[in-house]
């Protein structure tokens, strides 16, 4: 690269989108926005205190300025279409969880971004965050996860979901809007996913076309198991209290109590005669920080980063067969779910 900092545009100018681009604006410039909800443009540019060239669409944006990459933080449904869209364009491409709305749309940006010669990134941040990569690290300490259970049972009612978020077809579904992140941890701790089983009860909030309670049984290669218990109609507990795991390793084990301001982690050796603790801030900015620096690393000087677009991919495919398992009442579904679009690099 020529110049001394990469030029990002980025596209959904959502309040996600508000946040992350703070995080841009440390490491790279960014001059362009796109977002078709003029509203959505201005009060972007209103919290970040800059003015910017706006688009209101991604074509247009593209024809337009002289960016390096794009970050893509848009609405579920839009993530492939900008993903390859920018690829043809011959610009890196930085996409936000989740990759897409199904496999076969990730392997769409893969090609994409291949056939053109760009980076693709996919942002996993909870796996990044200082108590959860603990978790990763700790398992070098206490030996290989033999078992996981997590249940993220939460009330979604004062987020006042609407519009796509409720539509399986433009969200994708539970998983891609309430758990995307913890099934990517556990991918993180025991490796890829040889099996999936899912079933729902009896739908309780009608704003969904979808279940809004799963519970998720995950086999690995490693030969671990996993639980993945997920509601959005639990009235007791918020988001960020929710989902904390049970982990059970060779030589041990930990327990992780989430609270909306700190994060506890208990850890303990079988020999140990009580447990560590250990307590962490929610960590979110050395995340995104993780994220963004290494993807501008990637792109500027090819230093090999913490994330591609390989997580992305196969955390949907967990989902989607999640979904698939539990729409055929519990089916057992085997992974790759679609061995056709797979290779042997990936």
């Amino acid at each position: 690269m020529n110049r001394s900092r990469l030029r990002f545009a980025l596209f959904g100018c959502g309040g996600f989108g508000r946040e992350f681009a703070r995080y841009i604006l440390e490491v790279a410039d960014l001059p362009a926005i796109s977002d078709p909800d003029p509203g959505a443009r201005r009060a972007f540019a209103a919290a970040l205190k800059r003015t910017f060239n706006e688009y209101d669409n991604a074509d247009a944006l593209l024809a337009n300025e002289d960016i390096d990459a794009v970050a893509i933080t848009t609405a579920n449904f839009a993530h492939k279409s900008t993903a390859i869209a920018a690829a043809n364009a011959g610009k890196h491409v930085y996409c936000e969880k989740p990759m897409a709305n199904s496999v076969p749309d990730c392997w769409e940006m893969v090609r994409a971004c291949e056939k053109a010669g760009v980076r693709l990134m996919v942002g996993h941040k909870r796996r990044l965050r200082p108590a959860w990569a603990r978790m990763i690290e700790l398992t070098k300490e206490l030996g290989p996860v033999i078992a996981i259970t997590s249940c993220q049972y939460y009330d979604a009612r004062p987020y006042n979901l609407s519009g796509w978020w409720t539509r399986a077809a433009e969200s994708g579904g539970l998983l891609d809007i309430a758990e995307v992140h913890i099934l990517d941890w556990m991918r993180a701790m025991c490796g890829d996913i040889d099996s999936v089983r899912a079933i729902s009860p009896p739908q309780l909030d009608a704003r969904f076309d979808f279940p809004d309670t799963i519970h998720v049984e995950l086999r690995f290669r490693s030969e671990a198991v996993a639980s993945l218990n997920v509601s959005m109609a639990y009235p007791l507990l918020k988001f960020r209290e929710s989902g904390g795991p049970l982990v059970i390793c060779r030589n041990g084990g930990m327990r992780f109590v989430p609270s909306l301001d700190y994060l506890d982690l208990y850890w303990q050796r079988s020999e140990d005669k009580e447990p560590h603790h250990e307590r962490f801030d929610l960590g979110f900015d050395q995340a995104f920080r993780k994220e963004i620096g290494d993807f501008v690393n990637w792109v500027a000087r090819g230093e090999e980063p913490c994330l591609t677009w390989k997580e992305g991919l196969r955390c949907v495919e967990g989902m989607e067969a999640a979904h698939r398992s539990a729409a055929q009442n519990g089916a057992v579904i085997p992974l790759p779910l679609y061995p056709e679009l797979d290779n042997s690099n990936s």
